[in-house]
């Protein structure tokens, strides 16, 4: 009798295992993507900190970051980027408790066809994190993952305004 109900937990534990399986596999998950750019060449014009994440970037979608404008389908142009720091909250003595972190990037594009370039665009990333003096070195580590994160996020927000364009033909 025991080795009876053994046989059906067990028998009860294995299909719910496949019916767990078969339901992840029928539902669609898949990891996230970057969305396809409709341009095969770009010019980048101008330097900034994610100059290089952004290269990288492109590369990795198949897109060729040329050195003449005249050669690329699309132009981009860095014009201004921005790092700043602001003091979010003091103590009751006046000491720094909080910051709030700010990294801005402007930047324009043109397709190489037309003689205007668009409107220029910013896209921001902002954080905030707490200070103690007693932390010193562990808070300008945050402060550094912190910028970095910015940066990254900047950097996805190009890309995704990016993809959003579309050939003209």
């Amino acid at each position: 009798m025991l080795l009876r109900i053994l046989k059906h937990k067990r028998l009860i534990v294995w299909f719910s295992m496949l019916a767990l399986s078969v339901m992840l596999t029928a539902c669609g998950f898949h990891l996230r993507q970057p969305s396809p750019i409709a341009f095969k060449t770009i010019y980048i014009k101008g330097s900034t900190l994610i100059n290089k994440g952004l290269q990288k970037a492109l590369t990795e979608q198949g897109i060729k970051v040329v050195t003449d404008p005249e050669e690329a389908e699309l132009q981009l142009e860095l014009l201004r980027e921005e790092n700043e720091q602001r003091i979010l909250s003091l103590s009751g003595t006046g000491v720094v408790r909080e910051y709030e972190l700010y990294y801005r990037v402007q930047y324009r594009t043109k397709m190489t066809d037309e003689a205007v370039w668009t409107l220029p665009l910013i896209m921001e990333g902002r954080r905030d994190y707490t200070y103690n003096d007693a932390n010193l070195l562990a808070k300008q580590a945050e402060q550094k993952l912190l910028t970095e994160s910015m940066q990254t996020d900047v950097l996805n927000g190009i890309l995704r305004r990016l993809s959003a364009l579309k050939k003209t033909q």
